[in-house]
Order: structure tokens, then sequence, then C-alpha cells
């Protein structure tokens, strides 16, 4: 078990036989006592109870515990030393804390005004563009009338002149004594 899971497998022991007997642990007031129960008592497991602690530490994850104290740690050793400082100290720690703050806020507050002018600047553009777009298909439709209206027009020149296939068309001459 040693070379399958390294040197952190004796605390997985341990913690797995501090944990199967903390009953009785805790009964014991002190130190000396605690020491003797492990001395005496831990050594004499039946062969259920060492299967049964061995299977626990094969299950044991005790890494995420031990992330979760060092943070814990951190928190910890960050509150004592804040603690320590004086008052003077902890009103200038926090004064230029809050002049970061007001400076970080100062510069979001700047780039959000330039996002906004942005966002208007670009809903313009898409207003003028939608305007755009909307003339443009009032100029479409109205050039397809056109061209239907000028395609009718030549259709009726056509059969006016008596060529039914087109094949015999005005002369300018004859358009303008028609006219």
């Amino acid at each position: 078990m040693l070379f399958l899971q390294g040197s952190e497998v004796i605390f997985k022991v341990a913690l797995s036989l501090l944990g199967s007997h903390k009953p009785l642990i805790l009964q014991h007031e002190n130190l000396e006592t605690i020491v003797d129960f492990i001395k005496n008592t831990l050594p004499n497991l039946g062969l259920v109870q060492m299967e049964k602690t061995i299977n626990q530490v094969f299950e044991m994850d005790i890494a995420k515990q031990l992330q979760a104290y060092e943070v814990e740690y951190h928190v910890l050793q960050d509150e004592l030393i804040d603690s320590s400082l004086n008052d003077n100290q902890r009103m200038d720690k926090l004064e230029k804390a809050n002049t970061s703050l007001r400076k970080q806020n100062f510069d979001l507050l700047e780039e959000l005004q330039v996002a906004n002018g942005k966002i208007q600047n670009l809903e313009a553009t898409v207003e003028l563009l939608l305007n755009n777009e909307c003339k443009l298909k009032q100029s479409i439709l109205t050039l397809e009338l056109e061209r239907k209206a000028l395609l009718q027009t030549v259709e009726d020149l056509r059969t006016q002149t008596g060529s039914p296939g087109g094949k015999h068309l005005l002369t300018r001459q004859d358009c303008l004594d028609a006219n």
C-alpha cells in the first residue's frame, strides 16, 4: 500500500484509525491516556477491523480536505496579520484600497460612457441603413412598375405597327409622324 499510494497512505491510515476510534479516544481526559490507548488498543485490532481500515484508506481522498484546510489557513493568516496592524496602518491600507477602487470605478465609468456612445452611433447607423433599405425597395418597386409599363408600351407599339413578332419596327421618322 505504501508503494502504491506513497507516504500519503500513512496519514490516511492514521486518520482512518483515529476516526473509527473517535468515541473511545474522546472518553480519555488527557493526552497521556490517549497515547496509552493508541499504543495498547490499536495494535490489537481484529482482522475485520483491519480490512475495514484498509478499505477506508483506499476510498479516502484527503487532497480536497487538505486544500480546504490550506485555504482556511491562509484566510486565518491574513486575518492574523490584519489584526496585528495598528489602527493607523489599517486606516492607511483601507484608504489605499478605497482610492484604488474609486480609480477602477472611474475607469469603468469612462469605458461605459464610450461604449454607450458607440451603441448610440451604431443604432443611428442601423436606423439610417433601414431607411435607405426602405427607399431602395420603394425605388425597385417603382422601377419594376415603370419597366412593366414600358414593356406594355413596346408591345402596344408592335401591335399598332402590325408586326406581331416584332420583326418590323417603326423607324424614328414613323414614330415622329405618329405623334
